[in-house]
């Protein structure tokens, strides 16, 4: 059980990974990795069939990317076929070099949409509203929200589908699709006035009272920040030789906007049952992570052929022994994770052992005491 700080950070790095280069071969790598993480983190977790039933969709989706392609791109010197001239947009030579450059593009699609998955399985809900700051918490909470709506949408369509096939129905055109889609939207209304109250008992939204006079302040406050950055940002572009006064003002600007952020958050209550526990692992995975992104930055700025790849000049994307090995250290959270099913023994061991370092008085007895009538 890694801490959510380390997921992030891995989470990150694969995404960054995965923007930074178009070579089949490593997003081969990394698609890999996140796919084995995935199956892995969706053993036992409740929500694990969902997210594959959504990702079974999004798969069709990102493949349509490689004829999209090869019907729009009409270049290359290797021709597959011809299409008649006279059909609009896709009338043309179907080449291969378009055919690879649909399939890196989807295979980096892929990689970004499996990751997304395998993110909301190892990381709860809670977890990320717990991470988010305080001067942002609102916006954190839709969207861990948000996050919980897909997979319960395509759980609920499942189930719906199982009881009305029981039933006898049967999906043969578009009219026969609206029982199924009156039942979601009435599922999802439940769902959603079951979540709204049971907030509202919680007191969500609740915060400090704040004076009239402080509000205003730091409102003019942050508009006097972003404007700042604005300014600085508009100096830097277009006045070269005031390079310094832009420099200072977007510094200046930024620790106002940091200190803004920080006096609003004081405003929220936020309390933790439990703490996350934060061990040799997630320093681990932090660090194996830090390790790749910085390399990878480092090639991709002094030797950026190393990670592209355009077809269109060279069919064979090229491939260093030593970037692949680089992204296998991304594969540290499966070598060090404990699955879910381990989780609660390892918990029970660890209490226990902090029960018996704890030192006892001498009057101390384990023995239950009996209550006197």
């Amino acid at each position: 059980m890694l801490h959510p700080i380390a997921w992030v950070a891995w989470t990150a790095a694969v995404a960054v990974s995965a923007t930074l280069t178009q070579n089949p071969f490593y997003l081969a790598i990394l698609l890999g990795i996140v796919a084995i993480q995935f199956v892995a983190a969706g053993r036992h977790h409740p929500s694990a069939q969902g997210w594959r039933s959504l990702l079974r969709l999004v798969l069709g989706l990102a493949l349509l990317v490689i004829p999209f392609n090869a019907l729009n791109a009409h270049t290359g010197d290797h021709v597959l076929l011809s299409l008649p001239a006279s059909w609009p947009l896709i009338g043309g030579p179907i080449t291969l070099e378009a055919v690879l450059w649909g399939a890196s593009t989807a295979l980096g699609l892929l990689v970004l949409l499996v990751l997304f998955g395998t993110f909301n399985l190892v990381v709860d809900q809670a977890q990320i509203l717990r991470l988010t700051p305080s001067f942002i918490y609102e916006a954190g909470l839709v969207v861990s929200i948000a996050l919980t709506f897909v997979p319960q949408m395509m759980i609920s369509a499942r189930e719906i589908r199982e009881a009305q096939r029981i039933r006898g129905h049967r999906i043969k055109g578009l009219r026969d699709m609206l029982p199924l889609v009156v039942a979601l939207l009435t599922t999802g209304l439940e769902r959603s006035l079951q979540l709204a109250e049971s907030m509202e008992a919680r007191g969500f939204g609740s915060a400090r009272p704040v004076p009239a006079a402080q509000d205003v302040l730091l409102k003019a406050l942050s508009v006097l920040a972003l404007t700042g950055v604005l300014g600085s940002a508009f100096t830097l572009t277009y006045f070269a030789g005031l390079a310094w006064l832009g420099w200072s003002g977007l510094g200046a600007s930024v620790l106002l906007l940091v200190g803004v952020f920080w006096a609003q958050g004081r405003r929220v209550h936020r309390t933790r049952y439990r703490r996350e526990r934060w061990s040799w692992r997630d320093a681990a995975v932090i660090g194996a992570s830090a390790t790749v992104l910085g390399l990878l930055i480092a090639v991709r700025i002094a030797q950026p052929p190393a990670l592209r790849y355009y077809p269109y000049t060279t069919l064979l994307p090229p491939f260093n022994p030593a970037l692949g090995a680089l992204s296998l250290l991304l594969a540290l959270p499966l070598l060090v994770a404990a699955p879910p099913a381990a989780r609660e023994p390892i918990l029970r061991a660890e209490q226990d052992a902090r029960v018996s370092a704890e030192p006892k008085s001498e009057n101390s007895d384990d023995r239950v005491p009996t209550p006197h009538l």
